[in-house]
């Protein structure tokens, strides 16, 4: 996941430089905190500025990308699984 900004060379993230990394909207960010699919820290306790490993956003990311239609038909032909 390569984007051409200064910050892909950190490793946490606040919300918003984690929404532009990964494409997602800052509100998708927050609901993914929310339901537990992103881990999140706390800089500074437990009002403290949420922060975001970027290991964590690239996990997320990969688990749940798009498939394309052509990705899903080879998944598929290699379950021998037919579509009607």
């Amino acid at each position: 996941m390569e984007k051409s900004s200064p910050a892909t060379e950190k490793r946490f993230y606040s919300v918003r430089e984690a929404a532009f990394y990964s494409g997602l909207s800052r509100r998708s960010i927050y609901q993914r905190i929310k339901d537990g699919d992103i881990r999140y820290y706390r800089a500074g306790g437990v009002q403290g500025k949420i922060v975001i490993d970027r290991q964590d956003i690239d996990d997320f990311v990969t688990a749940n990308e798009f498939k394309s239609s052509d990705q899903i038909r080879e998944i598929l032909k290699e379950k021998k699984i037919q579509i009607k």
